[in-house]
């Protein structure tokens, strides 16, 4: 594997990581303040990888990516966070608190986004490599690295936070039963409506290993698309 390959995909990881915390985080966050206060007395409202590590979903799925699905963007999840029905104030508190994961990721792509504007008009190195860090991202050679400038890690890293946020927004909100797309559809579905949607859980993983990428890849492509012509053009 070319050394730049490995080197990309430990920083796309290492973004990933802390977007899932992030994740997690805000569900608990919400959580408490729509009255259930049980992630928090578990130690899930934090920033802390550790608290949010899953094996299969930060370790074992995105080195799958990066071995069985070269150039593909690692993606994964973490632990899903425990919520109390009946501790919330209101019927819709636990649709809030699942939601708020999914929108603490598009948040945070949108922050990166303003920080690389910001960057793009006070530095001159920034805007003179910001097009390279856009190349590298998607995997497209961009010359000899050592002569860019010290704020070319920054860069980068800001603009994998774009995609990866993105990427791992759009992927939670498919409706699977174990996504939380999945969960916020649960709560819309009659009685026998949710127990088959439970029932055929293994069948919905089946489907999502099968087309999950590409589903979310037909609203990411263009949304991605959206977020770098705003990069680029203001």
């Amino acid at each position: 594997m070319p050394p730049l390959t490995l080197g990309l995909f430990i920083f796309e990881l290492i973004v990933m990581v802390f977007a899932i915390s992030l994740h997690g985080y805000a569900q608990a966050w919400m959580a408490r303040r729509q009255g259930d206060p049980t992630a928090m007395m578990i130690g899930r409202e934090t920033m802390n990888p550790a608290m949010h590590y899953d094996t299969w979903g930060t370790v074992i799925w995105p080195l799958l990516c990066l071995f069985l699905f070269h150039g593909a963007m690692p993606y994964g999840w973490g632990k899903p966070v425990p919520m109390t029905y009946r501790n919330f104030r209101n019927k819709n508190g636990e649709v809030l608190s699942v939601l708020a994961g999914p929108a603490s990721q598009f948040l945070a792509a949108v922050v990166a986004l303003l920080l690389l504007l910001v960057l793009k008009h006070t530095m001159p190195a920034a805007n003179q490599t910001l097009i390279a860090a856009v190349l590298l991202a998607n995997h497209r050679v961009v010359g000899d690295l050592s002569a860019m400038p010290s704020i070319f890690p920054v860069l980068l890293v800001l603009y994998l936070a774009i995609m990866v946020n993105l990427l791992l927004c759009l992927f939670n909100l498919l409706p699977m039963p174990f996504l939380d797309g999945g969960k916020i559809l649960r709560r819309f579905l009659s009685y026998n409506a949710a127990k088959a949607f439970d029932q055929y859980q293994m069948f919905f993983l089946i489907a999502f290993m099968l087309v999950g990428g590409v589903l979310v890849g037909i609203v990411f492509d263009p949304l991605m698309a959206f977020f770098t012509g705003l990069l680029i053009r203001l």
